[in-house]
């Protein structure tokens, strides 16, 4: 039997994640010297119920380096959690929002919490779920922020309609080979999976205009703590504009 207690709304939210939801950073509205951006959960660019308030964490980066916290607000157009700050003039903004777990698998089912709260353990993780966004004042320059376990770095803050959306993926600094990413379309039917090569770069063709989403996820075995958790997985979403 389970010595913690979960509420409802993390159950469910953690549930549809490990069916395919996933958690990104979009809509990105500026009103005189503010600028909002709207954190969302949901699947393929499709916002489901906003996401729990403990995936929320939001972080922001200008030219200097950390900036102060956005402001956030749950709202329901859209549906889900609108971050605002103030832009004091950088060329490129970095947010990111991020969240923490451990999770538990079972003979009675999916839990939150330890290894040594649990009885017939199948499997155990740490979760790291981050999501990224860049604004950019001349919708290029990508910037240089890596603040991620597991960062998707673009070689643009926007791409061309017609050309190759490229990016890079890093772990812990250091480019990520062989791992698998998957990118959506908002126009899509189906999921582009793409692998990075040797030296961690991405690209695929970018051929409708309209936002896309880059999922890449790894898992790492060597950070395990005997008692809690035996892996971490990481996940990183990173949103960009194709014009």
């Amino acid at each position: 039997m389970a010595l913690t207690t979960i509420d409802g709304e993390t159950i469910r939210s953690m549930s549809r994640m490990a069916y395919g939801h996933e958690v990104w950073l979009g809509n990105c509205v500026r009103k005189g010297n503010k600028v909002s951006v709207y954190g969302f959960y949901g699947h393929k660019l499709v916002a489901d119920k906003p996401m729990p308030e403990g995936y929320t964490n939001a972080i922001l980066f200008d030219d200097a380096g950390r900036a102060p916290n956005p402001d956030k607000k749950m709202v329901e157009d859209p549906a889900g959690w609108k971050f605002t700050f103030k832009d004091e003039g950088a060329d490129v903004y970095t947010m990111y929002v991020e969240s923490n777990s451990v999770w538990v698998t079972n003979d009675e089912g999916r839990h939150r919490g330890v290894k040594r709260d649990y009885k017939n353990v199948i499997r155990s993780n740490a979760s790291n779920l981050s999501a990224k966004k860049i604004i950019s004042k001349d919708g290029k320059n990508p910037g240089g922020v890596m603040h991620a376990t597991l960062e998707i770095m673009p070689k643009a803050a926007t791409f061309k309609v017609g050309g190759k959306a490229e990016a890079k993926i890093l772990y812990e600094g250091k480019p990520l080979g062989g791992v698998a990413c998957k990118v959506y379309n908002a126009g899509w039917q189906d999921i582009l999976s793409v692998n990075a090569d040797g030296k961690g770069s991405v690209e695929f063709l970018v051929d409708k205009p309209g936002t896309y989403i880059i999922i890449a996820r790894y898992v790492d075995k060597d950070k395990s703590v005997c008692d809690e958790f035996d892996e971490t997985a990481f996940t990183t979403t990173l949103t960009f504009d194709a014009v």
